[in-house]
């Protein structure tokens, strides 16, 4: 009180200054001294009641910083404290503030953060791709040349050498984990990689798995057809053998080319009906419209892969590529009905000294070849009228795809694992079964291929439904609509797609 009557006599001397009656006199006197005790108390009381909830959060933060020297609170006269806390508590509060709209911008943008490393089971040496050549670290990219010596994985910045925060999405091994056939790294249409990794083929190893583990929490794996009948047990005997059900429960997700996926897939599986094949298709549709007006040499053309050829097309490869009903089918193919004229890609060793047998009443009508570049293996493609695919161990037949891309229609096995999406009968190709019916698609195809016209629009079928731009939006949408919260994408993306394969 002694502050207000101080200011209350005060105020009184000052109107009799003034002169004027007694209640006039008074009445500015109080006039006076309640515009003077406004600011008076405001400023009392900023010194004498701090906020609660802030004085709460300055002590503990006091006590934090207390523990972080190695010291206990019992050690510090508690005095000290509360004098630093109210010395501190402006600012106290105004970091409590920052760090509230912090947390609150983190729900909308993640950021960096930080990720479990140190697998054991790599067996090189960690290094960095600084454009033409490597390093151990960004750091020791440049080698004393400067920034034209920092690339790839590495970016310039104040003079430094330093990991490029395009890389900032995804795991600091990413690189060395996608360095492993098993597993296959994705990126976004701006090339930028995202922190999703495909599961592409059985594990080669028990590490593998060991590393899938390892991982797993800090980046999303999904598996992807793309590898015989994986994720399902192969039926070919020159395969390794696991459990039908082994791999079918282990990835949150999985990108598959079944009829029925509900069938194998438990229902914690979130599918998709996609496979590599559906992407990766600008390259053939280019050369394609490049080469449309070629001359038409050969009926068909049929991919091989790396057959098998010193042991006369029997192996792994062959069966793979179904070569036993192959011959068959050019016992049919070669006749006097047909007259079928054809190539047979990767039937011949690499020396080109040796190739499969095949009916002798193919002789002057089959090209056999070497194992063939993506180049060269366009240029036989453009010139035929059709592709021949008929095996059925295959999960993602990409020739059909490039085929299709070159505006090239498909006589396909209605039996093939993958691909059996590719082909609607009349617009991108043919199915046959078996021998059964094989000679009347084998007309059908070749009556809608020899004549000046053909019924079939296989690019326009290919490009409506698949490609990057398609299948890499419906690939976005699949990881965002399951795995939003756990997968931080560049700014920018619109489309996710499976690379390296």
């Amino acid at each position: 009180l002694a502050p207000l009557t101080s200011i209350l006599a005060m105020a009184v001397n000052v109107t009799r200054r003034r002169g004027g009656g007694g209640t006039a006199r008074i009445v500015t006197a109080l006039a006076i001294a309640f515009l003077l005790t406004i600011p008076s108390l405001l400023l009392l009381g900023s010194f004498t009641n701090p906020p609660a909830e802030a004085d709460g959060v300055a002590v503990s933060d006091g006590y934090d910083r207390l523990r972080q020297n190695g010291l206990k609170a019992d050690d510090v006269d508690a005095d000290v404290v509360t004098s630093d806390t109210q010395t501190n508590l402006h600012q106290q509060h105004e970091q409590q503030q920052h760090v509230q709209q912090q947390q609150q911008q983190q729900v909308t943008s993640k950021g960096p953060r930080q990720y479990k490393t140190g697998f054991s089971g790599f067996s090189k040496e960690p290094s960095v791709r600084c454009g033409g050549h490597t390093a151990p670290s960004c750091d020791q990219c440049p080698q004393g040349n400067g920034a034209g010596w920092c690339n790839g994985e590495c970016e310039w910045v104040s003079s430094q050498c330093v990991r490029s925060t395009k890389l900032d999405h995804i795991h600091p091994d990413y690189f060395r984990i996608v360095e492993r056939y098993a597993f296959q790294p994705v990126m976004n249409q701006n090339n930028e990689y995202v922190n999703v990794i495909m599961v592409r083929a059985p594990y080669r190893g028990k590490d593998d798995e060991e590393l899938y583990n390892f991982y797993k929490d800090d980046i999303l794996f999904l598996g992807i057809s793309s590898f015989e009948s994986f994720p399902l047990k192969s039926p070919n005997p020159y395969s390794s053998k696991y459990e039908s059900d082994y791999y079918l429960d282990m990835f949150e997700g999985f990108l598959h080319n079944m009829h029925d996926p509900e069938v194998h897939f438990p229902s914690s599986v979130k599918t998709i009906l996609m496979s590599q094949s559906d992407f990766m298709l600008d390259e053939p549709i280019r050369y394609g419209k490049r080469h449309k007006n070629v001359e038409k040499v050969y009926d068909f053309v049929y991919s091989g892969g790396d057959q098998d050829v010193e042991s006369d097309c029997v192996g792994w490869a062959s069966y793979n590529k179904n070569f036993s009903f192959v011959r068959e089918a050019l016992e049919v193919m070669c006749s006097s009905e047909f007259n079928v004229t054809g190539v047979l890609v990767a039937n011949k060793n690499k020396a080109g000294t040796k190739s499969c047998t095949i009916p002798k009443s193919c002789d002057g009508k089959m090209v056999q070849t070497t194992f063939l570049d993506q180049s060269t293996f366009f240029d036989y493609l453009s010139k035929a009228r059709w592709a021949f695919l008929p095996q059925v161990c295959d999960a993602s037949p990409r020739v059909s795809t490039q085929a299709l891309s070159m505006d090239v229609p498909l006589l396909m096995n209605q039996n093939i694992m993958g691909g059996w999406k590719y082909l609607l009968p009349g617009e991108s190709g043919e199915f046959f079964h078996d021998m059964s019916n094989f000679k009347e698609s084998l007309r059908r195809i070749l009556d809608n291929t020899r004549g000046e016209t053909s019924p079939y629009r296989p690019l326009d079928f290919v490009t409506k439904n698949y490609g990057n731009e398609k299948s890499g939006e419906r690939l976005l949408q699949f990881v965002k609509e399951n795995w939003g919260d756990r997968v931080d994408l560049p700014e920018g993306t619109t489309r996710l797609i499976p690379t390296g394969a």
